[in-house]
């Protein structure tokens, strides 16, 4: 891995993690966020999942990107 240039930049190890993934294409809003992340939680509940954070949010593309072509995802840590 490459020395970072700026004197801010931290790199670190993260230990591996278990987490619940859905994703969704479409506007990064509260409307979706919200959606998706009753739908990722339901899931976990269905599935006898421990929730272990905060849904996390993750949206990959520029602006300009149309809509359908957009990845969007929620992240929840969890445990089995």
């Amino acid at each position: 891995m490459p020395k970072p240039t700026h004197p801010k930049v931290i790199i670190r190890e993260i230990p591996p993690k278990k987490v619940a993934v859905i994703k969704f294409s479409g506007f990064f809003n509260e409307a979706n966020l919200a959606d998706k992340t009753a739908e990722l939680k339901a899931w976990l509940a269905q599935k006898s999942l421990t929730s272990l954070s905060q849904p996390r949010s993750a949206g990959y593309n520029p602006p300009w990107t149309l809509p359908f072509l957009r990845r969007n995802e929620i992240h929840i840590e969890r445990i089995e």
